[in-house]
């Protein structure tokens, strides 16, 4: 894992392009969708048109659930409350074969609002929409969140 997931700046991102789904653990600032960012390669706005581009600039950040399954079960004999694992939470949820954009983001930084036109974008529960497969947080029957 290139980067580990940090509290409101390094995020978990699910991600749905191609039908294929995806983790990424990546700093917060790549996924205000509809606004210009400096550091996102150039790409001005980040839509089902530019996502094949900026994903291929962020193939290092790519997560494998079962990766993140092992830092969870790693802690998980010290964690006394799920506040002990924030960080490991994911953040966003975003389809970019739907146009759809979930948020769980615990901080206020509202990427609900920041999504191009003709997306949705809401601030929800979306962990039910993971695959089951990709549900790194249930280990043993356990869910950590």
């Amino acid at each position: 894992m290139k980067l580990q997931p940090e509290y409101a700046q390094n995020i978990i991102v699910g991600v749905i392009f191609e039908g294929q789904w995806n983790w990424y653990v990546t700093e917060r600032e790549y996924w205000f969708l509809n606004t210009e960012m400096e550091e996102r390669f150039g790409i001005p706005i980040l839509d089902e048109t530019t996502a094949g581009a900026f994903l291929g600039h962020i193939c290092e950040y790519r997560v494998a659930a079962d990766e993140l399954i092992l830092l969870l079960s790693m802690l998980a004999d010290a964690i006394e409350h799920k506040d002990e694992v924030l960080e490991f939470s994911p953040a966003l949820y975003v389809d970019f074969d739907q146009k759809i954009l979930y948020s769980l983001f615990p901080e206020p930084a509202s990427f609900e609002h920041y999504v191009p036109a003709g997306w949705n974008g809401e601030y929800q529960n979306f962990l039910n929409e993971v695959p089951r497969s990709e549900q790194y947080w249930i280990i043993d029957g356990k869910s950590f969140f």
